[in-house]
């Protein structure tokens, strides 16, 4: 059973245990692995750590795609410079491709993620404000 702490805690007081535990929920709403109520209810009552999560989510891919970038022109100048083939070089760009191009669908789901959490929000915004 998943104890719904982060309702009822500061977040100051969190443990690094905590948001990291925090963190894996959100990983497994965006990847629809969430089949767990309880999961989705520490969610949803939990909707600006859920958007931060998202954040930091979002940015930590960010950093992902550019470190892809710059090691295939490492990978393809090493074998460049060690004399591979050109179907070598080709294999090696279209594998880092590949890899760059799920990293983007994925970060698309977090953003679409982050568009629904920021939508909730506002959502329960104009409930207080009625």
């Amino acid at each position: 059973m998943t104890v719904d702490i982060w309702t009822q805690t500061f977040i100051e007081d969190f443990t690094d245990e905590d948001i990291k535990n925090f963190q894996e929920i959100v990983l497994k709403d965006i990847r629809n692995q969430l089949f767990n109520e309880e999961q989705k209810d520490i969610l949803f009552n939990n909707l600006d750590l859920w958007l931060f999560s998202l954040r930091v989510l979002r940015r930590d891919i960010e950093l992902k795609l550019s470190q892809i970038k710059v090691n295939t022109k490492i990978k393809v100048q090493e074998l460049k410079d060690s004399g591979s083939s050109t179907e070598e070089i080709d294999r090696t760009v279209i594998a880092e491709q590949v890899r760059k191009n799920n990293t983007k669908k994925f970060l698309s789901h977090v953003e679409s993620k982050t568009l629904y959490v920021k939508l909730l929000i506002d959502q329960e915004l104009e409930k207080t404000d009625e």
